[in-house]
């Protein structure tokens, strides 16, 4: 599909997008999408359904509409794959006819009066490719702002955002994530809260992510729901078990290298990486000391549920946010064809 798309994109358009969804075998709906420089896989469960017809013009629909709504290109895909497969699902028992395809739902819109498909409610693991989190001393720093910090690691290739707003004032940080929600949204991707169960309440944000030491993975469940998506530190097989066993959607593990960004932080490295991703079920994502110059090594791994790293200073204690964010992400795309 990768390679369907490049040369698709030599015969002259601007972004090319290859459909996978009917490839036989797969338990994902996986498409491909090209912008003539980066390969971006966009994976989503597949839905299992007699009721497919007209998925293909819905979806051509509806990213005409979301970029008649001012969304760039790759977003308003997002955006419409996720209608897709919420439209399959709402109308996957519909019975009509007795033929081998049926029509699917493409107004269930206006069947269900909240509904709102910009907004992921599950954790899709690629997300966590290139896990950027925020600092406020560091954009202090270099005199910017939290929602031009996020909006640069975004527009360079980042896939989620963690604000860890240490020392913000309550007020200030709500007030900076809910733009900071509106930047991501915006884009399609996912915004999560360091620690504030509060913040992550009051802004609506896609979930959180919670240390050893913080509130209970359990209570954060309670409090925030089964939709969104709850993140939990872990530097050992035991506590990657105990995860999985109290609802988290995701690991991140570390930290990998040593760093500046925590005061004794115990360095687990990359054995100590592979020990917590051989005994969780759930998604992992490294974290600590990691950059462009040892992010491939991160990768080479190659072990299956490993989906991405997470990095503060490396993106936010630089110059140019987005440039950062850009060599990372080849360097990871990189090493992740290599495994693959």
């Amino acid at each position: 599909m990768h390679s369907a798309a490049k040369l698709l994109h030599q015969m002259g358009p601007r972004h090319v997008l290859v459909k996978g969804g009917d490839l036989p075998g797969s338990c994902d709906a996986v498409d491909v999408f090209f912008d003539g420089e980066r390969i971006h896989d966009l994976s989503l469960p597949h839905v299992k359904t007699r009721n497919t017809h007209g998925t293909g013009c819905t979806l051509a629909s509806c990213i005409a509409a979301e970029l008649a709504k001012g969304s760039p290109m790759l977003p308003a895909v997002q955006v419409a794959k996720r209608f897709v497969e919420n439209a399959l699902d709402y109308s996957k028992e519909i019975s009509i006819g007795k033929g081998p395809q049926g029509p699917f739902d493409h107004f269930l819109m206006l069947n269900r009066k909240v509904h709102n498909f910009r907004k992921k409610t599950v954790l899709d693991p690629s997300d966590l490719f290139l896990y950027a989190v925020t600092d406020s001393g560091m954009n202090r720093k270099w005199g910017r702002s939290i929602e031009d910090a996020v909006k640069a690691a975004i527009e360079g290739g980042a896939t989620i955002i963690q604000l860890r707003e240490k020392d913000a004032e309550t007020r200030n940080f709500l007030e900076a994530a809910k733009s900071c929600m509106e930047v991501c949204h915006s884009w399609g991707v996912p915004l999560l809260i360091n620690d504030r169960i509060d913040i992550a309440l009051a802004c609506d944000a896609d979930g959180v992510h919670v240390g050893q030491s913080d509130m209970p993975v359990r209570t954060a469940r309670a409090l925030l729901g089964p939709e969104k998506i709850i993140g939990v530190s872990c530097k050992t097989p035991e506590q990657a078990q105990q995860a999985y066993m109290d609802g988290a959607d995701y690991i991140g593990s570390g930290g990998i290298y040593p760093t500046n960004t925590k005061e004794n932080n115990l360095t687990i490295g990359l054995e100590g990486l592979k020990a917590v991703c051989l005994s969780s079920k759930l998604p992992v994502v490294a974290i600590g000391g990691i950059g462009i110059s040892n992010a491939h090594a991160v990768m080479e791994l190659g072990l299956p549920n490993l989906k991405g790293v997470a990095v503060v200073s490396a993106l936010f204690d630089q110059e140019c946010i987005s440039t950062e964010v850009k060599k990372l992400y080849e360097v990871l795309s990189r090493a992740s064809s290599e495994v693959k």
